[in-house]
């Protein structure tokens, strides 16, 4: 029988059974009641083996051919057509659960692991994928994504002002895509992102906004010791001057951390800015925060509202546990309601800076007890192995008159640099119960 033509394929009817019409060469066109198929027929180690390549008029007679073809040369080849196929929709099956979104989930779970990430860094890695890539390249596969795609990500962040997130971001699809490689799932010539995509400029170094000038301090205690909000909140504004440790280790603290006896705050490693590994190395030392007469005296006041035991800075919202912590942003609320520019005047955290800058300008006291008390390591060669040094002796006379100091500008005197700083630092001399004060002139 010679080869068919489109008269014959459109001629055929359906009839009792279904019926064959051969093209030769192995390729059939089966009739049947609800249409026509294109199927390949051969034998394989001595059985015989069909294909489907699809109905008629979808695919064309000299589609069916080209196909028939084809699996001829994998025959010829040695290759099994069906194998072939069974394979390639196994292909077909992992590039389509080969996509960004699911490689990038893959990544970070082992990031996290591997890395040992605190659950927030955690989170908001993976809640910046979310908001700013998956949504438009999520669901493509590795190999599909273009450049301009995820450069018009990046830029649409940048262009809102986010500059620092579209690093992190960028830094982030970086580690998605060299992960793809990794294990086997993109071709490392497929993986264009690096350091250079998108042209992002690099952000512009933005330190926490503080008051370094000792007038401007003064008026900002007196609106703290009138700041009629919240009672919990209000001391821990005051603490957060006096003791200047960061405001997230400010807002864990619990009552069981705090010896008065010893007049000092324990602060649990679990608790401080650590990487996680070194959180849960139990040859990480406690950070020893020495009080001030003055935070025992805070601290007392509060006792009776959230102690014994527990958070200090407990929420005080209605139908708020008792084990739940105060908003990680009811410092700079509080600031901005006393009518602070936290982003250009004073944060939480640049009270930090502050008291780094004027303990050292007005008390002379020297920088390394100063970055001990602010829980930062010698910045020596192997300093963080060798040099654990706590300097508590000297810290606690140092917050104490860091502390009167304070009380100094809170009540508007006047006060000047040390004349003699390392020999007012060493004897620590008196004057009217503060140290080192001077009148200005």
């Amino acid at each position: 029988m010679g080869q068919l033509n489109e008269l014959q394929i459109k001629a055929a009817q359906p009839r009792d059974k279904e019926y064959m019409l051969s093209d030769g060469e192995g390729l059939y066109l089966r009739v049947r009641s609800n249409g026509k198929v294109w199927i390949y027929r051969y034998k394989q180690a001595g059985k015989q083996a069909k294909l489907s390549f699809g109905s008629y008029p979808a695919v064309s007679l000299a589609m069916a051919r080209r196909k028939a073809r084809d699996e001829a040369g994998k025959r010829a080849d040695g290759i099994d057509p069906r194998n072939s196929r069974r394979e390639q929709v196994e292909r077909d099956r992992v590039a389509r659960l080969n996509t960004f979104e699911m490689m990038a989930r893959a990544w970070h779970a082992q990031a996290q692991k591997d890395r040992q990430w605190s659950a927030g860094y955690a989170e908001k890695v993976i809640r910046h994928l979310e908001l700013h890539i998956f949504p438009w390249i999520g669901s493509l596969t590795m190999e599909t994504i273009k450049p301009t795609e995820l450069v018009r990500c990046l830029h649409r962040i940048k262009e809102r002002g986010n500059l620092e997130t579209a690093q992190r971001v960028r830094e982030a699809v970086q580690h998605a895509f060299q992960y793809a490689v990794d294990v086997g799932a993109l071709e490392p010539a497929k993986n264009f992102v690096n350091s250079r995509t998108g042209g992002l400029p690099s952000p512009r170094a933005r330190h926490y906004a503080a008051i370094t000038d000792p007038q401007k301090l003064g008026e900002l205690l007196r609106d703290i010791r009138a700041y009629k909000g919240n009672v919990i909140t209000r001391a821990a504004l005051q603490l957060s001057p006096l003791l200047f440790q960061r405001p997230g280790q400010l807002r864990l603290a619990h009552w069981e951390d705090i010896d008065f006896e010893r007049t000092l705050w324990r602060c649990p490693p679990e608790k401080m800015k650590l990487r996680e590994w070194k959180k849960r190395d139990i040859r990480t030392p406690a950070h020893l925060v020495p009080l001030p007469t003055q935070a025992i005296d805070i601290l007392r006041d509060i006792l009776p509202l959230t102690g014994p035991s527990g958070p200090i800075f407990r929420s005080m919202a209605k139908r708020s546990e008792k084990t739940r912590y105060m908003s990680d942003n009811t410092i700079n609320s509080a600031l901005r309601t006393l009518g602070y520019d936290t982003r250009e005047e004073i944060t939480g955290h640049g009270f930090r800076a502050t008291a780094r800058t004027l303990i050292r300008e007005l008390l002379g006291w020297d920088r390394e007890i100063i970055e001990r008390h602010l829980a930062h390591v010698s910045d020596e060669e192997l300093g963080g192995s060798y040099d654990r040094a706590t300097f508590l002796d000297q810290r606690r006379r140092m917050i104490q008159l860091w502390a009167n100091l304070l009380d100094d500008l809170a009540a508007r005197k006047a006060v000047a640099p040390l004349r003699d700083q390392s020999q007012q630092t060493a004897t620590g001399t008196l004057q009217d119960g503060h140290v080192g004060l001077v009148p200005a002139l």
